[in-house]
Parts: structure tokens; sequence; C-alpha cells
């Protein structure tokens, strides 16, 4: 995408159309040459626009980084609309699933590799990518305690690793296939546990 023209009376402003380009050329480098490879310049280079248009938004590559899957594949996970919070949580681990099992999985599965050694990726993978992931998933299980679905004694925050720990582990350890079987056990496993009936 060019980003560069002059014209500016046709199309996205400048700056939307710098941003864009700066989130889809770091995510198609992170994902082709892994995160270490890469570097701000060649964020730059790869993008079209000067290195310092990246450094007004972000502060280091990690934040880059850690935007462009937020922006371009985050949402292919997020909550779906449903009849009920049990549902929306249901069909969110589906998405989950299908997420971890394709490309965007072996990417997410490789900055974890990474940032055990990089302070600045592990910051900014827990807060800009864990942390409003579980936020969302803590809500949508107060939901469900409210509507009855969920024992009102419930541990929301073990609740959350009970029902999604096992799933990072497996797309972690490799330990066995995240299919439609894997989850319906789950799943009933949770709710024999923490479920009213």
């Amino acid at each position: 995408m060019a980003v560069m023209s002059g014209n500016t009376k046709k199309g996205r402003p400048r700056s939307e159309a710098a941003y864009d380009a700066i989130l889809r050329s770091t995510l198609k480098l992170v994902s082709s040459e892994g995160f270490r490879a890469i570097t701000m310049d060649r964020i730059s280079n790869e993008a079209g626009v000067g290195k310092m248009t990246i450094y007004r938004r972000w502060p280091n590559k990690a934040s880059v980084v850690m935007e462009s899957l937020l922006q371009l594949i985050g949402p292919e996970t997020d909550f779906p609309v449903a009849p009920s919070a049990l549902e929306r949580l249901r069909k969110q681990l589906e998405l989950q699933a299908r997420f971890f099992r394709g490309p965007s999985g072996r990417l997410i599965r490789s900055l974890l590799a990474e940032a055990q050694s990089d302070k600045d990726l592990a910051m900014a993978f827990r807060d800009l990518w864990i942390r409003p992931r579980r936020a969302g998933v803590l809500e949508v299980l107060r939901q469900a305690v409210e509507e009855g679905a969920l024992r009102r004694d419930l541990n929301l925050e073990v609740a959350t690793d009970q029902l999604y720990g096992p799933i990072y582990y497996r797309m972690l350890i490799g330990s066995g296939k995240i299919d439609s079987a894997f989850l319906r056990t789950l799943f009933e496993h949770f709710l024999a546990g923490c479920g009213t009936k």
C-alpha cells in the first residue's frame, strides 16, 4: 500500500494510512521472520514511512508488534453475540481454538517464547494482549453468574484459568489437539464443577 502520496483529498488521511501500513508491515514481518529478526528500521522501510513516524506512536518494537496483533488479528477472538453469557463463552472458546490452530496460533506461540528473554515484549504481551482478554472473560463469567448459569460462590479468576489454561497449554506444549472433541469435554468438565445444574 502506498502511503506517501501527496494527494490528501481522496481516501483516508495520510496519518491513518501510515498507521495502517505500519501495522500491516509489522505483522507481515513478524509472521514471516520472527520477532527477533525485525527492527524498527525494517518496519519503517516495509511500511514506507519515516522511523520517527513510528516512534511518535510506539516506544519500542514490542509495542508495535502487539498493537499490530490487537488491531489486525485480535478481533478474530472477540466474544460473539449469543442468547446467554454461557453460550457466548462456549462460542468464544471455539473461536479461540480455531485461532490457535492456524498461523495466528503459531505467531502467538513464537512471541510467548521470545517474551521469556525480552522484557519489553513480555510487558507488552501481558498488558496489551492477556489482560484485556482476561477482563473480557471475567465480565462474561460475571454475567453467567447473574443469569444463574454458574455458582454464585465461584472464584472467577480461578474459573478463567480452569477454562482457558488447558487451551494455552496445548497450544504451547503441543500435548494434544485443540479440536471440537477436546473443547466439548473441557466445557463439560467446567460446567460440572462450576455450573448450577
